[in-house]
């Protein structure tokens, strides 16, 4: 089988996908409109890459995707793909359902059907057009597809829903640990980790307002504060401004193959997003056993249930963080271990990315009618 996997980004997350559909020996080819180089090393063996002729920048409105469908169709005919594997909704999945192209499945990345839709008309009507014409829906949570059956009255037999998760022992409370002069930490400390992006969506303001009324009661609370982002300046100069530089450490954009090693270096994980599907960053943290205290989302609510493994707290408000933080440095080792546990559990039952992928390959052949 012959599949497009259009999307709009080469993250770690696209990877992993593609990565997962060449190891069922399907014939892969990649296309991302929004570049025309990919990171070195990043394209998995084996799978095909179309470079863009005419790059459209990732953030345009969708009616700059939608100028290129022509593009698209021309493309469609040098491939000749038996499916297309398009996402997100409101961009490659909007060009994909203008192409008139079948079969193919849709992907929703979460954050375009619970945000990116609320920008404007055009996003609602871009979105709305893509899950109308897509053969069948991949999503990773209840809330995602609840949402999508609000735009559009999608058949249960053509959804596909299942946590991107990970791989199955790829993060665990043993193995190394970051060693001195990347990170050493202080006797007598309970360290917190993010791993969000710095942009307005992560809340990243409301951690550093959060950290700092909590550390104002526990001086031993420290934060290890991975990622960069366009709201670097905020950052560093709140940092600067409240007194915390001592105790806010920023080791920068980790390689993938090194997180495993940060979660094991902290004693809470902290995300004060305001969307989120199902967050790859929280199921890293619950495998690696570490209590969480997260944003009060219905995808978070899947989860997280407050007080049994973690806590929840309302968007933009740094004290509701700032308490849940307290309560969990207040742990005492038994709540403390019985967390750990509970959430490893959880992340072994329901979010093991081998075991679950093969249902979104079934899929593929349910729309084709072609062996894989």
């Amino acid at each position: 089988m012959r599949v497009l996997f259009f999307s709009d980004n080469t993250s770690d997350h696209n990877r992993r996908f593609l990565e997962k559909l060449r190891q069922a020996e399907l014939d892969v080819w990649f296309f991302d409109p929004t570049t025309d180089r990919l990171p070195e090393n990043w394209l998995p063996s084996g799978v095909h890459w179309v470079p863009s002729a005419k790059r459209i920048d990732r953030e345009a409105q969708p009616s700059a995707f939608a100028a290129s469908v022509a593009a698209f169709q021309d493309l469609l005919k040098r491939i000749g793909p038996d499916l297309i594997h398009a996402g997100p909704t409101y961009n490659c999945g909007y060009v994909t359902a203008l192409s008139g192209f079948h079969p193919w499945l849709l992907v929703s990345w979460g954050s375009d059907i619970l945000h990116q839709i609320h920008q404007g008309q055009q996003w609602r009507q871009a979105t709305q057009i893509a899950l109308s014409g897509a053969d069948a829906f991949f999503c990773d949570c209840d809330a995602v597809r609840a949402g999508a059956k609000r735009i559009t009255n999608l058949e249960n037999d053509h959804i596909v829903q299942f946590p991107w998760g990970i791989r199955k022992g790829s993060f665990g409370p043993a193995g190394p640990l970051p060693t001195p002069p990347e990170f050493e930490r202080e006797a007598g400390t309970q360290v917190l980790i993010s791993t969000r992006s710095w942009e307005p969506i992560y809340g990243i303001h409301v951690l550093l307002q959060a950290f700092a009324k909590a550390y104002s009661v526990d001086a031993s609370l420290r934060l290890l504060l991975l990622g960069r982002g366009s709201e670097a300046p905020q950052v560093q100069q709140y940092i600067e401004a409240h007194g915390v530089k001592d105790v806010v450490h920023i080791p920068g954009n980790i390689v993938r193959v090194d997180m495993p090693k940060w979660f094991r270096a902290a004693d809470l994980y902290v995300s004060c997003s305001q969307s989120d599907g199902t967050s790859v960053s929280l199921l890293e943290a619950m495998a690696t056993g570490l209590p969480v205290v997260v944003t009060d989302l219905a995808a978070n609510r899947e989860w997280v249930t407050e007080g049994q493994n973690g806590w929840l707290a309302s968007a933009d408000s740094p004290k509701e963080f700032a308490d849940r933080i307290l309560q969990a440095a207040r742990l005492n080792p038994e709540n403390r271990k019985r967390m750990a546990e509970r959430n490893q559990k959880i992340v072994a039952e329901r979010a093991d990315w081998d075991r679950n992928f093969p249902r979104l390959v079934k899929m593929y052949k349910q729309l084709t009618s072609v062996e894989v």
